[in-house]
């Protein structure tokens, strides 16, 4: 047990997410059990942060970029949709908001700015208009 423990204390690299999920169900299942609430939200944590990107950051036909996942405590993933000005946002939470009539240099800003959370607070929250999205 002390040994799973210190291999979640390090960030899970692609190749032992890939044998973990080769362990059987029960194997799995016997080892999360083991682990503390904290411990087992961490592996959760880790196992999707190693996951790819389903998603390119290649513009689509409409315009609209897709998201792009930003390194954030606040924020998980952003995009923009130039054409109809909307800026759709997941937080770290999974909740999804959808902010309408940002023009493209606040969206600009917010992509180049050193801290993307402070900079939704201080330029985007409260400013815009604001429908939460289903999940």
């Amino acid at each position: 047990m002390l040994r799973l423990r210190r291999w979640l204390s390090r960030a899970i690299p692609l190749h032992s997410v890939i044998l973990l999920s080769m362990a059987s169900y029960g194997e799995v299942e016997k080892l999360a059990l083991a682990l503390s609430e904290r411990e087992r939200a961490t592996l959760a944590a880790k196992l999707v942060d190693s996951l790819p990107e389903i998603n390119s950051d290649d513009d689509d036909e409409s315009g609209a970029v897709r998201f792009k996942t930003v390194n954030s405590s606040m924020l998980r993933r952003v995009r923009y949709d130039p054409r109809n000005r909307f800026l759709d946002v997941v937080f770290r939470t999974g909740e999804k908001y959808r902010y309408k009539d940002v023009p493209p240099d606040e969206y600009d800003g917010l992509m180049d700015a050193e801290s993307h959370g402070k900079y939704m607070q201080r330029r985007i929250i409260d400013h815009y208009d604001v429908v939460r999205l289903e999940n």
